[in-house]
């Protein structure tokens, strides 16, 4: 076999491995799937055979989370240039968590709530650390209101977007692909869960974790009183394109921009799209989706 063969045959099992590592790719954003797992991937590789697990990497998300929310905090040009970079770093890392689990099999419910803990963590960082940064007003910027509402705003539509956007991905894979349990049907396993585990003494984190999984999923199910059902086929076709549409402000996407507007050093950037433009394509998307998946829903 010459060089070019055993190349092609490297980069071939190389490609199946990676896509062993992926969700469905319709279940990743759009800036998820074609930039930061390809980098993860690397991250992935030199991982797999040591004894690193998922949520170990989930902890390392949070750590230099609370690192970039720290160069935040200076306000200058270097540490939102440090904080951001970092923060990009940070979004490999949550891909990372992830891809393991799934090439080692070893991921566990629990271990999905520890990786939306993480990045609720880690915004929770960042925003502060930004707040703390504009408060030494030394970046210059006129801002309309206090930077602190600004941020409280922006922290709460970013979300609010996360929210139904990982909603309407679960229930896509759920309806649609048949790959992934409906928010529904994950909180009545979760509630049992709890349950199983109400006694046990020695699971305490699990069953604050779970209990904090289970409020998140209430306020999306928000007045849903029983599960919904709907043709698979109708719903895979109809709501194709809504699901790409969603993922524009997906967590992702709001981070990017974050990230976009740190390495500018021009925050402002972030809040007019978070506030301002993400707010209004998710208000007229949400109506377009309701009035679709109305249409699709089957009567008992």
């Amino acid at each position: 076999m010459n060089n070019n063969n055993k190349f092609r045959e490297y980069n071939l099992r190389m490609f199946k491995e990676f896509k062993r590592s992926l969700k469905h790719i319709i279940f990743d954003e759009t800036l998820t799937l074609y930039i930061l797992r390809p980098i993860a991937f690397v991250f992935v590789k030199l991982l797999y055979k040591t004894s690193v697990t998922p949520n170990q990497v989930s902890f390392a998300a949070i750590f230099f989370g609370l690192i970039s929310g720290f160069f935040f905090s200076w306000g200058t040009l270097p540490g939102f240039l440090i904080g951001g970079i970092l923060y990009f770093f940070v979004l490999i890392l949550d891909c990372v968590d992830g891809m393991i689990a799934r090439l080692k099999k070893n991921g566990t419910p629990v271990g999905r709530i520890v990786d939306g803990f993480a990045d609720y963590s880690v915004g929770i960082f960042v925003y502060v650390g930004i707040g703390i940064g504009l408060d030494k007003g030394i970046i210059g910027i006129d801002l309309p209101i206090s930077h602190w509402l600004l941020l409280i705003i922006a922290a709460i539509s970013h979300i609010i977007h996360a929210m139904i956007v990982d909603y309407y991905r679960v229930e896509f894979m759920s309806h649609g692909l048949g790959k992934e349990t409906s928010t529904w049907e994950a909180n009545q396993k979760f509630n049992a869960e709890l349950i199983s585990i109400k006694h046990d003494k020695g699971r305490l984190f699990d069953k604050i974790l779970i209990a904090i999984y289970l409020g998140y999923s209430h306020l999306q199910l928000f007045q849903l009183k029983r599960e919904e059902k709907y043709n698979r086929k109708e719903y895979l076709k109809k709501n194709q394109l809504l699901i790409k549409l969603w993922f524009w402000i997906g967590p992702t996407a709001h981070v990017f921009m974050l990230i976009i507007s740190a390495l500018l050093y021009r925050p402002i950037i972030f809040f007019i799209y978070t506030i301002g433009v993400a707010n209004i394509y998710m208000i007229v998307l949400w109506i377009i989706q309701v009035k679709v998946n109305q249409k699709l829903k089957l009567t008992n």
